[in-house]
């Protein structure tokens, strides 16, 4: 009874504990929009024109703006004064610019400035067009093969960066991988970045990250290095390729249990057809030991392009519209091509109907006289229009009226034509 009580107890603490560091989490992932808008579109912070509201985040609103003195658009990340007030906020913007401000990469969202306005703490951030990993798998379900290694060759070069300068990112998931309507990758969000060489003892066994992506140790509240990215990024993958994520909860509780003691299930069971190698690339990124996981970003990229799966052919990345994955309807065969097996049975289709058009022009289906008459005389009619008859009058000194025949003999000559075309018809 002792020990079943203790047991009980036991979970009670961690339970406590995750709900109490949950809390913490929320602070990096979306929240509700705020009631009202920080900035109003149409004014001025600084020399940025404030354009339209673009993002809502726990951390921030985001709004396009105007560069007015280098006419370019940027975005402006603000944190709410009532944000500003909680010093805990107010300290993790702060290193979010901090650890962006040491990022210089193709794959990084590019920090300009960081500034203070009445509004709140301000970052000027790049501003591009595109759409999120994250929305792309929501609209038009998991990537092919080639798609997502060509996805995360580019994140991975990023993430590979990061770590170069010294900066933990923690928070790596579709939602902060940005496709770009040119296919370049970029990473954003650096809310819960850590950096390396900035170890503060106040942030010992304080969880942060999303849990649905989220490494054992960041879990256990241990100090993350990189390899906690390439656990991030194995999951990432994982959804990318199958559609869904490996682990699945009703709790939070059960899903942190799933990431620190349940074997991951195997992508193959969701995709049938992704190749064995990759699905052991996968699974080696979501490793639980770190040890046991690539060490670095560059390795994971290197042993994912070393696959070799990548297609000759490709579509651009960046296409957010239906071209860059075909409709529906457009992806269906047509009844021809799924019965008589492609093109060929619709080619020969095309030439049996020609043929029956041709062989109705000549020898029509009704062969009654008057039908007959009628097809004869059209037929003449379209002949004579092909090759136009050119008639020479010969000039005479006397112009002779036209005889006419009489009633009878044109009546013979009729029934003569008659006679002649009911022969030639067969009737």
């Amino acid at each position: 009874m002792t020990s079943k009580a203790n047991k009980l107890q036991s979970t009670v603490i961690i339970s406590g504990r995750f709900t109490e560091r949950r809390a913490q989490v929320e602070a990096a992932r979306p929240g509700d929009e705020p009631a009202a808008e920080v900035l109003e579109p149409g004014s001025m912070v600084g020399r940025y024109l404030t354009l339209s509201r673009v993002g809502v985040g726990g951390m921030g609103v985001v709004y396009r703006a105007h560069d007015t003195e280098l006419n370019r658009t940027v975005a402006l990340k603000v944190l709410p004064p009532q944000l500003c007030k909680h010093s805990e906020y107010l300290k993790r913007f702060r290193t979010e610019a901090q650890a962006q401000a040491r990022l210089n990469s193709p794959h990084i969202i590019t920090l300009y400035e960081l500034m203070e306005h009445p509004a709140g703490e301000i970052l000027v951030l790049e501003y591009v067009e595109g759409e999120t990993l994250e929305n792309r798998l929501r609209h038009y379900g998991p990537l092919s093969v080639s798609e997502a290694i060509r996805i995360f060759d580019q994140a991975l070069r990023g993430v590979e960066h990061i770590h170069q300068m010294g900066v933990v990112h923690r928070d790596l998931k579709p939602s902060n991988i940005f496709i770009t309507r040119d296919g370049a990758i970029k990473l954003m969000d650096f809310g819960v970045a850590r950096l390396m060489d900035n170890h503060d003892p106040s942030q010992n066994g304080i969880m942060v990250g999303t849990l649905l992506y989220i490494s054992p140790e960041q879990i256990n509240g241990r100090e993350t290095d990189c390899r906690s990215d390439i656990y991030t990024l194995g999951i990432s993958l994982f959804e990318a390729v199958t559609g869904r994520l490996p682990f699945e909860r009703r709790s939070d509780y059960a899903l942190m249990h799933a990431h620190v003691q349940e074997n991951p299930p195997s992508p193959k069971e969701f995709q049938r057809r992704l190749p064995r190698e990759l699905e052991s690339v996968i699974l080696k990124a979501m490793e639980k030991d770190p040890n046991r996981r690539f060490q670095t970003a560059a390795e994971f990229r290197t042993t994912l392009l070393g696959l070799g799966l990548v297609e000759r052919r490709q579509t651009p990345l960046g296409r957010t519209d239906t071209e860059n994955r075909r409709p529906w309807k457009r992806q269906q065969e047509s009844v021809g091509q799924r019965i008589w097996g492609g093109t060929w049975f619709d080619i020969s289709l095309a030439a049996v109907a020609l043929l029956l058009v041709l062989a109705l022009d000549i020898y029509p289906l009704h062969k009654s006289p008057e039908d007959n008459i009628l097809a004869a005389n059209a037929a003449a009619q379209r002949a004579a229009q092909r090759k136009p008859v050119i008639t020479v009058h010969k000039q005479s000194d006397s112009m002779a009226p036209e005889s006419t025949e009489s009633k009878p003999l044109a009546a013979k000559k009729s029934r003569d034509r008659y006679e002649t075309l009911r022969q030639a018809w067969g009737s």
